[in-house]
């Protein structure tokens, strides 16, 4: 399966770092070629099982060099991308 359409479950599972900020989750996976970020926006709310990726970034070889999940969502927002932020109530 590709990155940019794994499941929140799936990808959460096989994470090496779940970054949380308020915006959204950045699950972080590291595989052969490096670490890579799936972005989900849901707010303070946890993404449904089946929710795909809404951004990915990778592979690096650092995963500092990795954005929080706010910054990548004023990122998309200064390029003209809507609103990702999901209400999951």
């Amino acid at each position: 399966m590709e990155y940019d359409e794994m499941p929140y479950a799936e990808a959460k599972a096989k994470a090496v770092k779940v970054w949380e900020d308020g915006y959204g989750d950045a699950v972080i996976l590291k595989d052969a070629h490096g670490y890579w970020a799936l972005y989900y926006f849901y707010g303070f709310q946890a993404p449904p099982p089946t929710a795909r990726p809404h951004w990915m970034e990778g592979p690096v070889a650092d995963p500092a060099t990795l954005r929080p999940p706010y910054a990548v969502k004023r990122f998309l927002e200064e390029q003209g991308d809507f609103d990702y932020l999901n209400d999951v109530d």
